[in-house]
């Protein structure tokens, strides 16, 4: 078997079916879809069984709740592909948009195949489409060139998921490579950092492949980031990954994203705590943050700046200048 496709289902009832019709529907061949029930309460689980006995490759197993990633693991251990594929359980593909990927991985034999992806934001019932740089490169690519232009894939955002990955099972496997279950955040990334360090041959396909559909609710992420309390510390394993691939530079950047996420829904006296705990941080002084006070207005301009731009173009008014109806 070619490939196995890894979807972690939590609480996934009303997006699952159509994200395992677009995987059905996308050109991929000689494939199972491995759906991991993470302990759901929604009827994702009766769904996953229905689905498996109503279609040949479509195998599910179920456990107790335990996340993301422990999901995923799950479905390496059970996986018999030669290449692993993890999909969200709301994300889809479009029609017939992986034939080519598929045949370049049966072809050529890459250690990694990376395509790219577009972001799908739900607003009010609306979808807003962001089509994603794709790589840089295209076609076959060695590991060392990837680590001379390791800045210009991470900033495309070709190297942060896992979703737009064909993945050798077999590296996996023999280099112990598994998804941290106490990472509560870009646990996906470091995933793939670990892995890189052991790809020799990678093969880039610079077009918008995967569909994610991102959360309307974006307060999710900084709750998630709330929970960390060292973020350092947090961005150690990070670290040692990226220094293994030439990618120091641009851990200093992700530090700063985390933090600036962070304090972007933040409240005055939470920016000044939150600062505070940064000030023996080896990343926070190499950056220059805005006092306090200065950031907080900040803040507050970009969050009413962002609802403005969103009830302008929802309106009628602008829809009927675009020539809508």
């Amino acid at each position: 078997m070619t490939f196995s496709v890894i979807i972690p289902a939590y609480n996934c009832a009303g997006t699952l079916e159509s994200t395992v019709r677009s995987i059905q529907l996308s050109g991929l061949y000689d494939y199972e879809i491995i759906l991991v029930d993470d302990g759901s309460t929604d009827g994702t689980a009766a769904l996953c069984d229905e689905l498996s006995g109503k279609f040949a490759e479509i195998r599910c197993v179920h456990q107790q709740n335990a996340g993301v990633s422990a999901a995923r693991n799950r479905g390496i251990d059970e996986a018999q592909g030669e290449y692993l594929w993890f999909v969200d359980a709301d994300d889809t593909v479009d029609e017939g948009s992986l034939a080519d990927a598929a045949k370049v991985a049966e072809e050529q034999k890459p250690d990694m195949l990376i395509f790219g992806m577009s972001f799908d934001f739900y607003h009010k019932g609306k979808v807003y489409r962001r089509e994603n740089p794709v790589p840089p490169y295209d076609g076959a690519i060695l590991l060392e060139q990837l680590k001379s232009h390791f800045k210009e894939f991470y900033e495309c955002n070709s190297l942060t998921p896992v979703w737009n990955k064909f993945c050798r099972k077999d590296i996996i496997v023999e280099h112990k490579i598994a998804f941290h279950k106490d990472m509560i955040l870009m646990e996906d990334f470091l995933f793939v950092l670990e892995l890189l360090a052991h790809c020799e041959n990678i093969y880039c396909v610079p077009k918008a492949i995967y569909r994610y559909k991102q959360a309307e609710n974006e307060k999710n992420a900084f709750r998630r980031l709330e929970r960390i309390d060292d973020l350092t510390k947090y961005m150690a394993p990070f670290e040692a990954a990226a220094k293994n691939l030439g990618g120091e530079s641009v851990i200093l950047e992700l530090y700063k994203m985390l933090l600036t996420q962070r304090l972007y829904y933040a409240a005055l006296k939470d920016i000044k705590r939150i600062l505070n705990a940064q000030e023996n941080s080896k990343y926070y002084q190499q950056i220059c943050m805005p006092k306090p006070l200065a950031l907080y207005i900040h803040n507050k301009k970009t969050r009413l700046r962002h609802r403005i731009a969103v009830a302008v173009k929802s309106s009628r008014i602008y829809k009927k200048a675009k020539g809508g109806a």
